[in-house]
């Protein structure tokens, strides 16, 4: 038998030990997790992590000078594009905003909120 190709270009082959572009992205997003939390210039925001969940969380300035918090949360093993929207609020100070977010990303994951 001739050679088989691919089906789709980013497909990897079974048990070939190839990782798909989403594989990839989870394991930028994996060893991007530093242990306090901190931002990183690859991805925006702050992220979390709790067992085989990560939570990424961001406090935006608005045009009336106030700040929006959110949350966006996902199992490791999953792309960004099966991210979970929660809206935390909008709070006066950009401090409070991280707080907000990140006292709502623990509730997320303390909630199964995915």
């Amino acid at each position: 038998m001739g050679q088989q190709t691919k089906h789709y270009m980013d497909e990897a082959d079974i048990g070939s030990g190839e990782k798909t572009p989403g594989q990839q992205d989870v394991e930028r997003d994996e060893s991007s997790v530093p242990p306090n939390g901190v931002e990183n210039a690859s991805t925006p925001g702050r992220i979390l992590q709790s067992g085989t969940h990560l939570a990424r969380i961001l406090a935006l300035a608005q045009p009336d000078g106030t700040y929006e918090a959110q949350v966006y949360v996902r199992l490791t093993r999953e792309p960004e594009v099966a991210e979970t929207y929660i809206p935390a609020g909008t709070y006066p100070t950009e401090d409070e905003a991280w707080a907000a977010a990140e006292q709502r990303a623990r509730r997320a994951f303390e909630e199964h909120e995915f």
